[in-house]
């Protein structure tokens, strides 16, 4: 199962699994919208069945879907869900299974789960299909990322979670060591690595606009990435056309609230606001740099792999570039306040010899460590892993 949202990171580790899963098991994808909006759904690669789950708000808070009291044990220790999670109660098992079985599969399938917001409907679907095993793909610490915005009453609503079904699950997984680390120290479960991954381009064609176009690509109705945008917008690149004494436009891509805070930042000199594009070549091709002033995240950043992907140069935060082993000044250009981002983008747009220096060390590491081929052996190692592990004598 993988939630349907917006932006592309989510999307692309969620057919990753998919892709990998299919090649060691018959595979169905089911696609579940508890966050963001449904009008840019990722798509599931078209090599299984996919089947979307339409959702209004379902808020099943005191509800017992299975009848036991194992289940009141764990609703009474994990309530108040996330609100993503009121999406899609456990409750839903039995019409998830339902649909399940009209596409043709059988009891007994095992069922991955992508993100801590669906691991309740998870934990209750599988015990409806009688699974052998069941796996969740946490991605994100999410109690932490949501414990840096400030926000301590949905921290805690995702720990409370995690820690009651994540031990539930016989393998659990995200994409950064430290979240690993940090998440078994904290639930007392095994966290597996399984890293995030990107397509390696073939020959990058890149034409350069005239002026420099500064770019950052996420989604827009994501808090950290509304506070990304508006940083860069409103801030560092004012001061990059101040320093350079010419036009410099910002290109920010990525679905947004046409109400919203984002909308408004469209009539600063120079900021074209795209919206959603499912084919992000494009507006890599045209790409200067890269931008990701990034103050609040969790896991890795998938955005940072496609800019590397795509042979564009990278000026990010510390927040940005968490997770991966990468040098300031080598692989990217680092910076904290909007003086010092300013300062780094400057250079490279001075120097375009020291930027593609940047990219083609950006790209060896994407090559080495994170192409989609690698990654994805590492989820179906993990799949598997958990399959085999069933099958051994005291399994559940």
């Amino acid at each position: 199962m993988e939630p349907a949202r917006n932006g592309n990171g989510l999307a692309q580790r969620a057919a990753h699994f998919v892709t990998a899963a299919s090649e060691a098991f018959d595979t169905t994808a089911c696609v579940i919208p508890i966050s963001g909006s449904e009008d840019h759904r990722p798509a599931a690669p078209s090599i299984v069945p996919t089947i979307h789950i339409s959702l209004g708000r379902r808020d099943h808070q005191g509800s017992d879907p299975m009848g036991s009291a194992a289940w009141r044990q764990r609703l009474s220790s994990a309530l108040p869900f996330p609100a993503a999670a009121n999406f899609a109660p456990p409750t839903l098992a039995t019409e998830v299974s339902a649909r399940l079985r009209e596409a043709g599969v059988p009891s007994g399938a095992a069922v991955h789960v992508m993100r801590a917001g669906l691991a309740p409907l998870g934990v209750a679907l599988s015990e409806v299909l009688g699974s052998p095993w069941r796996t969740l793909d946490l991605d994100d610490d999410d109690a932490s990322l949501a414990a840096s915005t400030g926000d301590g009453s949905l921290a805690a609503q995702y720990e409370r979670l995690v820690r009651t079904f994540a031990p539930l699950f016989d393998r659990c997984c995200t994409a950064a060591p430290l979240e690993a680390a940090a998440m078994s120290f904290r639930f007392g479960i095994e966290v597996s690595v399984v890293r995030n991954s990107v397509p390696l381009v073939g020959d990058v064609a890149r034409v350069l606009d005239e002026p420099p176009v500064l770019l950052y690509v996420g989604n827009l109705t994501y808090p950290p990435n509304i506070h990304a945008a508006s940083v860069l917008a409103i801030e560092v690149l004012p001061l990059v056309q101040a320093a350079l004494r010419r036009p410099v436009n910002l290109a920010l891509v990525g679905p947004y609230v046409p109400s919203g805070p984002v909308a408004g930042l469209a009539r600063l000199p120079g900021v074209r606001l795209h919206g959603y594009e499912p084919d992000l070549a494009p507006a890599y091709s045209r790409a200067s740099v890269v931008v990701a002033p990034l103050f609040y995240g969790a896991g890795t950043s998938i955005k940072l792999l496609e800019a590397f992907a795509h042979g564009v140069p990278v000026v990010t935060t510390r927040t940005g570039a968490r997770g991966f082993p990468l040098h300031d000044g080598e692989h990217l250009l680092l910076g904290e306040r909007p003086q010092e981002i300013a300062d780094a983008v400057e250079r490279v747009l001075r120097d375009p010899g020291f930027g593609s220096s940047l990219a083609a060390a950006a790209r060896r590491f994407v090559e080495a460590q994170h192409s989609a081929s690698a990654g994805e052996a590492e989820m179906r190692e993990f799949l598997l892993g958990a399959a085999h592990s069933a099958m051994s004598p005291g399994a559940r």
